[in-house]
């Protein structure tokens, strides 16, 4: 067995080796880049498993959660377990978490039987070996006449909603990666698709209710899903464009409490590629919770978080006086609260109320790259959130969740200088953003979605209502921007365009969502389970009313073995984001239009006695709802006799009527007249994009012995689409086949291995390993060629999406040593009846602690080989930095972080 001295040796040897050899500053040659990233990834894979074999022997233990069939908390179930050689049983109970625990088992066949009031007992086999302990998931079916079903990832029958290639993680395991500033989706983005994203991106659901973004504290948050039940007709998303969060409960029985600070300085830092030195940071958080019982029926849980960040963003441009690379300080001010209190009104029914609130404001944004000092904007936002959520069973096999949601959010953005904007294309941009809005959101959810069991089938239905209304006040770009096509065009003052918005800067509107579900589990035969589904969704501000989506999914094991065959499809459906129909009121001409002038004067551009025709931007009247249809086929399979899982998956996805825009009145074709001469352009938002991608994934869980953990996931992908965007414009208005290209977010290769390690005397070291290959980046000659007045026009026979970026590739360790300052009280198993007193009374006397005091002193290390990670890479061949990156992903980053638990 290897000592815990010379495995650190080992582990650190390699690390020192490798900073020796990896590239850190030019550019990186690809073959050198491929031997480097593989020679990583099997380096720290092969440290973990040889650190984790060694210390993998003695007492082992069975560890789970208890949930329902829609993930929430079963709190006090009866969890029993027997001993199948003697016939010895103990008892524990489910805390207020789920979650359960027996240590100190000595090997062999356990039988362990799981009872909840109004759920079906759920009983699942489990034989304890040498090599880990055992980790289980028991999923409770509400209570029905009908013979009890087992609902595990490691046992049977397989479950068409529960695929073991879904990535789920906990607040401690959250809190056991390198985050930076304890950012709880910095870990779960690694494993989502954004071929899967939509329009708006991967979508955020928080307690069952869709959310802007996750700005709740670590601390609150209990567990935290990606790609779980892939195609479930209750979401708008596939799996692996969703992320879903649940946050805790207070203690029922306990007070407990959290204090976590965290620090970084750039004293600690590598200097950035791009930066003739360090730029200063300084960046502070501090995070608090105390969360505990209010009288017999409620509890309560309450975190803050605040943030303090001062930094520096590199100014890397070319301008008339030359190469300018300049440091400017930007700033962030964040404050985070949240609350949440659970009453127990009965056994059969509960009430969750929660609030939280957040305020924002960050100054200097915007700055970096080719932008230039003056075009710094300043940001706040403050928003309160107010849900309500309730839980009734009906009936002993029905189950009914009620969730009612309130926010309000208030953001405005400015400029801080209001000078006209100067954009020389691909070299810098000065003057000022020309940004001036104002927008307040008011959103209110309403959804109920019902469970019920009825024999083999397992029936959820269900619905919800979603108003809108937004009041903007936009005065942006009012002074007006030039466009130059390259330095010697800044220099003559020949700018390539001028464009300037006018008119009212105020428009209020409501959006109003809508979706229905209905979905039916059946388990057709102990190998086969089938989930059938629909989901209807309706937009108010879309004709399109005929947005149907089925759903369908099945899990099959042939023999009822440890093979099981998955697969699905399903359709998605997008929504149309606010900002499209505010740009529509704002400059649709009735309340306001745009100026757009090619080839103005300088500084003036054109004589105000005499203004150029109007340009407009619109909704088109065709528009439709955007859609995604997903297909796949995957082959699951339990590795040897520990909890081993291999995934192997192959997924389809094709976007079908997505979002660009188009100008309707570009000069036609070899006459350069304008449809419509009373205006210059006719900019629309439409419908008419196309996407396709095809990916294989394939994940590995493990667990190495007692104290290893791993999960890796590989993707080779291909993605391909034909719109950057809804605001994204084709380089020829008339020919949209030369935009079908890469796609800006495709990358052909992805791994990802993340990894836990306890380490003897309260050390522990966590770890994150991500390899991609590189993503497109367009080429542009920088010139209006075709006289659309927009300047992004290919060379002749080039396509969207040709030039090539490099790879990127990091790891990121944590390392933390925790200091028990006083111990708490064990909650032991107690022996399930007086008759069996014996030996297995060593059943979770070492069970998980409650109260006692510990502190935690942690070091995270990001980027820790320090490579170079370049991006950014500029397509205009008019700009000097032609085929060369403008920025580089941060150098070398340490965060020191101190916990404190009571």
């Amino acid at each position: 067995m290897l000592s815990t001295s010379l495995r650190s040796a080992c582990l650190l040897g390699d690390l020192r080796s490798a900073c020796c050899w990896w590239p850190r500053h030019g550019r990186s040659n690809p073959a050198k880049f491929r031997s480097s990233a593989i020679s990583l990834a099997m380096m720290a894979f092969s440290c973990f498993l040889l650190a984790g074999t060694a210390l993998g022997q003695g007492i082992r233990a069975i560890k789970g959660t208890v949930e329902d069939t829609t993930r929430g908390i079963v709190a006090g179930a009866q969890v029993k377990l027997r001993n199948q050689t003697t016939g010895q049983e103990v008892l524990e109970e489910s805390d207020e978490q789920g979650e359960f625990q027996f240590e100190k088992l000595p090997l062999g066949d356990y039988h362990l039987i799981v009872t909840a009031v109004g759920f079906e007992p759920s009983e699942l086999p489990i034989k304890l070996e040498e090599q880990r302990d055992s980790l289980v998931h028991v999923r409770l079916r509400i209570a029905a006449a009908t013979e009890s079903v087992v609902v595990s990832a490691n046992s049977s029958p397989p479950i068409a909603g529960q695929n073991i290639d879904a990535v789920e993680l906990d607040r401690h395991l959250l809190e056991h990666l390198p985050a930076k500033e304890g950012d709880p989706l910095a870990v779960p983005s690694l494993f989502l698709d954004p071929a899967a994203g939509g329009a708006m991106g991967p979508k955020i659901i928080v307690d069952g209710v869709e959310s802007s973004a996750l700005e709740v504290p670590l601390t609150s948050i209990r567990k935290v899903y990606v790609n779980k039940s892939p195609y479930s007709a209750e979401y708008g998303r596939p799996g692996r464009g969703r992320v879903e969060v649940l946050t805790r409960k207070g203690s029922a029985g306990d007070y407990h409490g959290t204090l976590t600070l965290l620090s970084r300085n750039s004293n600690l830092d590598a200097r950035n590629a791009f930066a003739r030195e360090n730029p200063p940071l300084q960046r502070e958080i501090a995070e608090s919770e105390l969360d505990g019982p209010l009288g017999r029926k409620a509890r309560f849980l309450a975190a803050g978080r605040y943030y303090v960040s001062d930094e520096s963003a590199i100014v890397h441009a070319d301008t008339r006086t030359g190469l300018l690379i300049e440091n400017v300080g930007v700033s962030e001010r964040n404050l985070r609260v949240f609350g949440r209190l659970d009453f127990d009104l009965s056994p059969k029914h509960t009430l969750t109320v929660s609030y939280k609130y957040k305020k924002k404001s960050q100054q200097n944004q915007g700055v970096g790259g080719f932008n230039l000092p003056e075009r710094a904007t300043d940001f706040t936002i403050h928003e309160n959130e107010v849900k309500v959520f309730e839980r009734a069973f009906v009936t002993p096999s029905f189950i009914n969740y009620l969730r009612f949601a309130y926010k309000e959010e208030p953001q405005q953005t400015t400029s801080r200088s209001d000078q006209p904007g100067i954009i020389v294309l691909g070299a810098f941009s000065s003057g000022g953003a020309q940004i001036a809005q104002y927008r307040q959101e008011r959103a209110e959810t309403i959804q109920d979605v019902a469970s019920v069991v009825w024999g083999r089938q397992t029936i959820m239905f269900g619905g919800g209502a979603r108003p809108r209304s937004f009041h903007t006040i936009d005065s942006s770009n009012f002074g007006g921007t030039f466009t130059f096509a390259n330095l010697a065009a800044y220099a003559a003052g020949q700018p390539e365009l001028f464009t300037m918005n006018r008119g009212n800067t105020q428009v209020s509107f409501a959006q109003n969502e809508y979706f229905s579900f209905f979905q039916d589990e059946i388990q057709v035969r102990p190998s086969l389970s089938v989930s059938l589904g629909l989901r209807y969704e309706w937009q108010s501000n879309l004709p399109d009313h005929n947005n149907f989506a089925p759903r369908l999914a099945f899990a099959y094991a042939p023999h009822r073995g440890q093979t099981v065959l998955r697969g699905g499809f399903g359709i998605f459906y997008d929504r149309q984001p606010e900002i499209t129909k505010q740009q529509a009121l704002l400059y649709d001409g009735s309340q306001g239009s745009q100026i757009v002038v090619r080839n103005p004067g300088y500084p003036v551009p054109y004589d105000p006695a005499v203004p150029p025709p109007p340009s407009l931007l619109r909704i088109s009247p065709g528009i439709r709802t955007p859609y995604l249809t997903q297909a796949s086929l995957a082959v699951e399979r339990k590795l040897g006799k520990g909890a081993n899982y291999l995934s192997v998956d192959y997924t389809m996805v094709r976007g079908i009527k997505l979002y660009r825009m188009r100008n309707i009145n570009a000069p036609l074709p070899g006459t350069g007249v304008r449809p419509d001469p009373n205006f210059i352009n006719i900019d629309q938002f439409e419908s008419s994009g196309r996407s396709r991608s095809h990916s294989m994934t394939v994940s590995f869980q493990t667990a190495v012995g007692k104290r290893m953990d791993l999960l890796g996931q590989y993707t080779f992908s291909k993605a391909l689409d034909d719109t950057s965007g809804m605001f994204s414009l084709p380089a020829n208005n008339y020919d949209l086949r030369p935009e079908f290209g890469r796609a800006d977010y495709d990358r052909r290769h992805r791994l990802n291995i993340i990894g836990t390690y306890r380490l003897p005397g309260g050390f522990r070291l966590g770890s994150i390993v991500s390899l991609n290959s590189g993503m497109p980046y367009n080429i542009t000659t920088g010139f209006d060629n075709n006289g659309d007045t927009v300047p992004n026009d290919r060379p002749l026979g080039v396509n969207r999406n040709t030039g090539n970026g490099p790879g990127y590739a990091s790891v990121d360790l944590h390392f933390a040593k925790q200091i028990t300052l006083r111990r708490g009280e064990a909650s032991a198993a107690r022996p399930a009846a007086r008759e069996h007193p014996s030996p297995l009374s060593a059943l979770g006397a070492e069970s998980p602690k409650t109260g006692g005091l510990r502190l935690e002193i942690g070091i995270d290390a990001f980027n820790v080989l320090n490579q170079v990670n370049y991006k950014n890479y500029v397509g205009i061949q008019s700009s000097p930095f032609f085929g060369r990156p403008n920025a580089a992903n941060p150098a070398r980053q340490l965060q020191l972080s101190l916990r404190f638990h009571f």
